[in-house]
């Protein structure tokens, strides 16, 4: 086997162990990945709203934008939507002038869930950071953005 392919296989295999170690998730997990990176993202963008808007407006993001941003159809992020409403992590808000339009706000139960689960990550990404230190941590972002925007070329061609 020639280098390029030793370097495919081995590119593989880091991105499989990296997938594993952030989609491995506890039998006894409320919260699986994709759902809490869905809170995550949901919560992100109300923190990026009017903060003149009245917490009981619910801002919150509408499921076409849940999809873009999280790069999954459409169907795919309703159906995770369905499966946090059901469990009463999010609500889902028609809008005011439009009722086609459906926001999506995480409840304040979603937050509180989401927030005891963001803090558990967090001490676990800053122990990774601690281990492996900053600098390299920084680079390994910055790898990755690169690589993102590669994929993301290539994929456009």
């Amino acid at each position: 086997m020639d280098n390029l392919g030793i370097q495919e296989k081995k590119l593989i295999v880091a991105f499989e162990n990296i997938k594993r170690l952030t989609t491995r998730t506890q039998s006894t997990d409320s919260v699986p990945h994709g759902e809490f990176l869905m809170m995550f993202v949901i919560n992100s963008v109300m923190k990026q709203t009017d903060p003149e808007i009245s917490a009981t407006a619910c801002p919150g993001v509408m499921i076409s934008k849940l999809s873009d941003l999280l790069q999954i159809s459409r169907p795919t992020a309703s159906q995770m939507i369905t499966t946090l409403e059901e469990k009463g992590y999010v609500d889902r808000i028609a809008g005011a002038t439009d009722r086609r339009i459906v926001y999506i706000c995480l409840t304040e139960k979603g937050q509180m869930v989401f927030s005891t689960k963001m803090a558990l990550y967090s001490g676990f990404l800053t122990e990774i950071i601690e281990k492996v230190g900053r600098e390299e941590i920084d680079q390994l972002i910055s790898l990755c953005e690169r690589f993102h925007s590669a994929v993301c070329e290539v994929r456009g061609r």
